[in-house]
């Protein structure tokens, strides 16, 4: 008795709802259950397409930059001041000021591990993605503006950090 009671209750509860909340929707023809599954799918779909276009557009520009770096890392700028560095067990040998303007540097390890190259400065943050190898060179290609720089070998966060010296850029 007490289930027909409830099955009764929830029917008339139903009946009344249907027409409640569908009020806003009569004038809106129904969409079948294909034309709603069709249109998720399109909305999905074009997440999709929205999320690999900024994958894509992420990958490009990465690569620019990666191409850029390798650029740097073999060739001097055909106007720039080389200017030459000696890495050795994580020491600096090289000028302390230099005129401004596009500056080659020309590092070489003279030392026994790969070691890192790094300018730091305003506005300013250029490194070699891949270490120099020992008994090798690489140039980077740094446009300096007049001012002062942190020239430092960089290690990993765990070990010593090597030499760091101050660079003057007149």
């Amino acid at each position: 008795m007490k289930t027909k009671l409830l099955y009764s209750a929830l029917l008339g509860a139903a009946l009344w709802a249907g027409p409640v909340l569908g009020d806003d929707q009569k004038s809106q023809p129904q969409k079948s259950l294909g034309e709603k599954t069709s249109e998720t799918v399109g909305k999905a779909g074009k997440a999709v397409v929205d999320s690999s276009k900024k994958a894509a557009d992420a990958v490009v520009d990465d690569t620019r930059k990666a191409g850029e770096t390798i650029k740097d890392t073999v060739l001097p700028e055909p106007n720039a001041r080389k200017i030459d560095v000696t890495l050795s067990e994580r020491r600096i040998e090289m000028p302390r000021e230099v005129p401004a303007g596009m500056t080659a540097f020309v590092v070489r390890n003279n030392g026994k591990e790969k070691q890192n190259f790094k300018v730091e400065g305003p506005g300013l943050a250029r490194e070699f993605m891949i270490p120099v190898a020992p008994q090798e060179s690489k140039t980077l290609n740094v446009d300096l503006k007049a001012g002062e720089y942190k020239v430092l070998v960089p290690g990993k966060e765990s070990e010593f950090k090597g030499d760091e010296l101050t660079l003057r850029v007149k």
